[in-house]
Order: structure tokens, then sequence, then C-alpha cells
């Protein structure tokens, strides 16, 4: 008799470390997908590939005129969101997790990002009378929205890290000899050797800004190297929960709600006003919050 399934493996942290996470929200359907799809021939990575054609697809809607292509664009949006959460969590749960599903994920979210925003910013700016303005926007939305998720993903990977939980992301990803050693004996692929360079091209610059703002922060607090600062400020469960929205899972879902009432340059607007500014009380909370501990 086959063992049975544990689904708890599906989680990227033990029970005990977990948080409220508001992106669980948006695809809580997903545990049902992945039972179904768990004894199907089916893979993780083939899952994230269809993710990133349906952002793609997502993408030529949200590029096209027609009363109805926000509405497509939005589910196509919703779908690849979806999946780029059962991916995860089936690899998870067949022991599937590895460095090519980890960058293949992040260079499907890259480029998703970056051709939806040039499409709702090319459909905002085609009805416009101040294209120029409209352009600019977009393209501080789609810098907002990236190092926003940089952001939620480096607390988040620093977090798992201190947990021990999961060890397929690191926060600084730059090439190291061993990974270029690891290539060269056959032990990686040259597909992890390539997305992962892709990472570094398109995701480099937002790791070093958000490691250089966590430096200042951590100045700042004045955070010592002892044990018990480094588990207060990695492992501060209040304020991970409260990074949630800054992810994109969230940025995503705010997308086709508004998509769904016509009101994508609101959203821009929220992304580049809201998103930023919420980031930057949300750090400075977190400051306060450390000093209190200290000093408490």
């Amino acid at each position: 008799m086959a063992d049975p399934i544990d689904f708890r493996k599906m989680e990227k942290l033990p029970e005990s470390c977990r948080f409220f996470d508001v992106n669980t929200l948006w695809y809580f359907p997903n545990r049902w997908v992945v039972r179904f799809l768990y004894p199907l021939p089916i893979s993780a990575n083939q899952l994230t590939l269809l993710a990133l054609g349906l952002g793609l697809v997502a993408a030529a809607f949200y590029a096209s005129s027609g009363e109805t292509t926000l509405v497509w664009g939005a589910i196509f949006l919703y779908g690849k969101l979806f999946l780029d959460n059962v991916d995860g969590n089936l690899a998870r749960l067949r022991g599937e997790e590895s460095r090519l599903g980890r960058f293949l994920d992040s260079f499907s979210d890259f480029v998703v990002s970056v051709l939806v925003y040039g499409a709702i910013t090319f459909r905002i700016a085609e009805q416009s009378s101040a294209p120029g303005f409209i352009w600019v926007l977009g393209f501080l939305a789609l810098v907002s929205s990236l190092l926003q998720c940089s952001y939620w993903v480096y607390y988040y990977v620093s977090y798992t890290d201190w947990v021990g939980s999961y060890e397929k992301n690191r926060t600084d990803e730059t090439m190291t000899d061993q990974d270029r050693q690891a290539v060269e004996s056959g032990e990686s692929s040259s597909w992890v050797y390539f997305l992962q360079m892709f990472h570094n091209i398109a995701y480099g610059w937002q790791d070093a800004l958000i490691a250089a703002l966590d430096r200042l922060s951590r100045e700042a607090a004045d955070v010592q190297q002892s044990e018990v600062h480094r588990k207060y400020w990695v492992a501060d469960k209040s304020f991970l929960t409260r990074m949630g929205p800054l992810c994109v899972c969230t940025n995503t879902m705010a997308l086709v709600v508004l998509s769904l009432i016509n009101q994508l340059e609101l959203f821009l607007v929220l992304v580049v006003f809201l998103g930023n500014g919420y980031l930057l009380v949300l750090q400075g909370w977190k400051i306060i919050r450390f000093k209190k501990f200290v000093s408490g």
C-alpha cells in the first residue's frame, strides 16, 4: 500500500514558522488543483512555461483595442498568477524543486511584467492627449513594481534562509565559481547557467538596491551581529505579514481587478505613489519597531 501523500510539503515554511500572507487569498483553490495534478505526468516546469504563455497572451490582449480585450487580458493574467503558485507547490510536494525551476519562474515573471506594463501603457497612451506623460508614468510603474517585488522577495528569502526551510533561492544570485563549476562538471545544466545570467541582468540592480536599503536600515536601527538581533530583524512576523501587499501577486491581482473596471491609468498611479509610499513607511516602521525592541 502506498504511503499517504503529505500535502504539508507544499508549504515553504514549517507550520510553526508561518505567518499570514495576504497573497494566499488570491489563489486559495490551488490546493485542490495541486491534488488533481499530483498523479498526472505534468511537471512543475511545464506549468511555469504554461504560465509564461498565459502571460504573453494577456499582454497581447492588453495591447489590443476592443471592448472585451481588457476582460480577456485580466482572465489570462489571473491564470498566469494562479499557475505561478501551483507550479511551486507541485514541485515541493513531489520533491522536484530545482535551481532551473527557480530561475525559469523569475524569467517568466520579468518577461510578463515588462510586456504587460508596456502593453497597458501603450493602450492608455494611444487614447491620451499627453502620451509622453503616460509613457513616463508607465516606465516608473514598471520599475516600481519590480523593486517592490524584489523588496518582498529579499525579506521573504532572508526569512526562509534563517528558518532553513528553502534552499533554492538566495538573496544574492550573483554567479559564483561554484555555480560555474557545477555547469562545467555537468551537475547543473547550461539552461540554469543561461537563466541565472539573465536573472543577474534583469534583477541584479534591484537586488543590489534592496540590499543597500536593508544595510542602511540596519545601521539606522543599530542592528548588531548577535543572534537575538538577527532573529528579530529577519524573523519579525508582524513585519513579514505587512509586507505581503508588495508581492507581485497582489500587484497582479490589483491589475486584474482594475482592468475589469477599465481603470488602467489609476493602476499605474497606485503602483508608483501608493506602492512606493507604503514601502518607505513600512521600512521606517520596521526600523522604529526594532529600536523599541532593543530599548525595551
